[in-house]
């Protein structure tokens, strides 16, 4: 008499491949908190989604154009109080407001606070860039 083998165990309840599969909110996440180095990866490795794109280049857009106004006015002497106080100041304001609105939300699209409404389209050009 032979043992018939037993079944394959099934998947855990609640456990379908699209709630497994999305990570959304996760690289809209990392996309903030790692700045405009994280913008520059999410950009590419989130190309499928559109608003993990879009939020990787509003992060690129924002952080690294801090950061390129911080090189620049770091070598005009004079400005070492916007060189070393402000612009970091203002980054961190924005990372921080950032992160937070990543956290509760669920990987929509982020406009920065002040400036969105001028950013909004060279972030599109740059979201759309990418293929």
């Amino acid at each position: 008499m032979a043992q018939t083998p037993p079944p394959p165990p099934s998947q855990p309840a609640g456990a379908t491949p699209s709630s497994v599969g999305s990570n959304k909110k996760t690289y809209t996440i990392l996309a903030y908190v790692l700045t405009w180095i994280g913008g520059l990866i999410f950009l590419f490795v989130g190309k499928d989604d559109p608003d993990v794109k879009w939020n990787a280049a509003n992060s690129l857009l924002i952080f690294g154009g801090l950061t390129i106004l911080n090189i620049i006015f770091g070598f005009i002497p004079g400005l070492n109080l916007v060189t070393f106080w402000l612009i970091p100041l203002i980054g961190f304001g924005f990372w921080l407001f950032f992160l937070v609105k990543a956290i509760q939300g669920n990987g929509e699209r982020i406009p920065a606070p002040g400036i969105g409404n001028f950013l909004n389209q060279y972030v599109e050009q740059i979201a759309n860039a990418v293929k």
